[in-house]
């Protein structure tokens, strides 16, 4: 039930679970679990009443497709009470650190013989037949997690060569702070950004979901 970040942080021991038992997951998704990051937070990711949360059903629904093109993870779906037998949302009831450090090493704190290598790429995708950002470079910033030090004024003279991708307000935010023109890009969901991601330069961005996608590839 961690943020969409969380979730792709936790891929790697899953993926190791599979090679060392030959098992593939089941994966099931948490919505509407109340989110708190820390004070005076923003995070676009709310449920029906406005609430933050850490999953709601059309994050989830953009999520699954990543998910299932992962070899070793037999299905993904919400959880309706379903038995579990790995529960990784023990990150959120037992000291790892939180939120600091490698959100995927808080994961082999709960399951240390799970611990795994993350220097070899763990998520993989099909490549894409349209070339959406080939000699692109992609820019994310959320909300959360700034280093107030870093100043993006910088990527003025590579505005043609630049592709957003967020929603529309952290787009605006960033755009108008940093008098930026660049594009845009929107997906359908998570899978069509890893590809996009992968047939990229590479990616710009401050520690959100994005990022943690990068890593695993």
């Amino acid at each position: 039930n961690g943020s969409i970040g969380d979730c792709w942080a936790s891929i790697p021991v899953m993926k190791e679970y599979y090679r060392k038992f030959n098992k593939k997951i089941i994966l099931y998704l948490q919505k509407d679990v109340k989110a708190f990051y820390y004070e005076n937070a923003t995070h676009p990711t709310i449920d029906k009443d406005g609430t933050m949360v850490m999953l709601n059903q059309q994050v989830i629904d953009m999520m699954i497709p990543l998910f299932k093109a992962q070899e070793f993870i037999e299905d993904c779906s919400v959880w309706n009470g379903e038995k579990i037998q790995g529960d990784l949302t023990q990150i959120r009831t037992t000291f790892v650190n939180m939120p600091h450090g490698d959100l995927r090493m808080w994961y082999p704190i709960i399951f240390p013989d799970l611990v795994c290598n993350f220097a070899v790429p763990y998520i993989t995708v099909p490549e894409m037949k349209e070339n959406f950002a080939k000699d692109k470079l992609i820019v994310a910033r959320s909300e959360r997690y700034h280093n107030p030090q870093v100043s993006y004024y910088f990527l003025k003279q590579y505005e043609d060569r630049l592709l957003f991708v967020g929603t529309d307000l952290e787009y605006a935010i960033f755009t108008i702070r940093y008098k930026l023109k660049i594009t845009r890009l929107v997906v359908d969901n998570f899978l069509e950004l890893a590809q996009i991601l992968k047939q990229s330069l590479g990616l710009l961005s401050n520690q959100t979901q994005i990022f943690q996608i990068a890593e695993g590839l």
